[in-house]
């Protein structure tokens, strides 16, 4: 068994990067957010969510169970070990209008998360492309462990 060391660095047999691990084990987490709030009286006005934030908002609305949102949630993984899907994607520290300049076919935003941060996603070599060049202007960017490019057209 690999030292938590190496687990935490990335090495080593962890399979939490995995989309059929990761999905469920982030539900599980998010749901257990949601309940330990709720323990302490904190109950929320508004939700929202984007991907798979968007189960935990469901679960924390309280339009369903923690059951259905783990069943969905193990789902979403799963249907990623068939999928064909290929592709990578990074965040990077720009808003929508800085980082036009950068985008190249193929990649495309997959979320706006603020107005200084969005996610990239599509086909690897032309993420990578558009890595290296944000890199050389020193903008932050980094490539997320995913196996797939979510939230595009690739």
């Amino acid at each position: 068994m690999p030292a938590a060391d190496e687990l935490c660095k990335g090495k080593g047999d962890s399979r939490v990067h995995s989309a059929e691990v990761g999905h469920p084990v982030c539900a599980a987490l998010q749901i257990a957010l949601v309940d330990v709030l709720r323990s302490w009286g904190v109950v929320p006005d508004i939700i929202i969510g984007h991907s798979s934030g968007e189960i935990a908002a469901a679960y924390a609305s309280g339009a369903i169970t923690a059951e259905v949102a783990m069943f969905i949630a193990t789902r979403r993984g799963i249907n990623n070990l068939i999928s064909q899907r290929k592709g990578s994607m990074a965040a990077v520290g720009l808003g929508r209008d800085e980082i036009q300049p950068y985008l190249l076919p193929g990649v495309d935003i997959a979320c706006e998360n603020s107005q200084c941060n969005v996610t990239l996603s599509g086909d690897t070599d032309a993420l990578e492309s558009v890595i290296e060049a944000l890199q050389a202007d020193q903008v932050f960017v980094r490539k997320l462990r995913v196996e797939k490019a979510f939230h595009s057209r690739k």
